[in-house]
């Protein structure tokens, strides 16, 4: 039986994700990724207890034999497929509830491949080549950052980047999922308009600042809503200089 239910908000659409096994080589999930008003928004179901009646899967991640996790989008909602990695950055000494996934556009790593941060560490891989970066918070799903190079902008980065994001964290078993909170940037609520998930973008009661002098440059553009992504986050923007992210990083 269905546990479909209406949501709110004009052209809202239901994501829930179906987990097919635990595995015991990694400590993860292998799960996939639906959207449509089957299940609830944001309901996990076990593999033996879904009704698909055919549906495709939105993603899919799994590990490799490497024992990396791989996330796979699909054609219907990345029709360009783009040759992208990331690296995951989680359980940080000092940050213990935070988790960031960085996107590198190079031949390194197969595309899809989220490695951690100590085997990026032997990569040889420059920080400076990172592309975009998403970083959330596991235990509610609230996404804090997201920034797009302005080079790659245009491209749906930001969609595969928040897909990949969601299945990294349903892989790992956090509870709910990516969600806005009512705290964004003038262009982060721009960006939030017309999601295919408004039901998980909280109304907009606090308006953050830009993060440095060069996001506040940047202004309104246009690539925003060229580049919509079906899962919230606060903003789309350029990833400036200053504030790479330091992969190496112990902790």
């Amino acid at each position: 039986m269905s546990d479909a239910v209406t949501v709110p908000g004009v052209g809202a659409t239901n994501a829930w994700y179906v987990r097919d096994r635990f595995d015991e080589r990694t400590s993860r999930w292998v799960v996939r990724g639906f959207r449509g008003p089957r299940y609830r928004d944001g309901m996990v179901i076990d593999a033996d207890d879904v009704e698909l009646d055919g549906a495709e899967p939105l993603w899919m991640v799994a590990p490799d034999r490497a024992g990396h996790l791989v996330a796979s989008v699909s054609q219907q909602a990345l029709p360009q497929p783009l040759p992208v990695w990331f690296c995951a950055v989680t359980d940080v000494t000092d940050r213990p509830d935070e988790a960031e996934l960085v996107a590198f556009a190079s031949d390194v790593v197969a595309p899809g491949t989220i490695v951690d941060r100590f085997t990026f560490a032997t990569l040889g891989v420059d920080n400076s080549s990172q592309v975009a970066a998403v970083k959330w918070r596991p235990s509610t799903g609230v996404v804090a950052e997201v920034f797009v190079h302005r080079e790659q902008r245009r491209q749906q980065l930001a969609t595969l980047l928040l897909y990949s994001a969601s299945a990294f964290h349903q892989s790992n078993g956090w509870p709910g999922a990516l969600r806005s909170d009512g705290r964004r940037t003038d262009l982060g609520e721009r960006f939030v308009t017309g999601l295919a998930h408004p039901q998980r973008i909280a109304p907009w009661t606090e308006r953050a600042g830009p993060m440095d002098a060069v996001d506040a440059a940047v202004g309104p553009t246009p690539s925003v809503a060229d580049d919509p992504a079906s899962a919230p986050g606060p903003a789309v923007r350029p990833l400036p200089a200053g504030r790479l992210r330091r992969l190496r990083r112990s902790g």
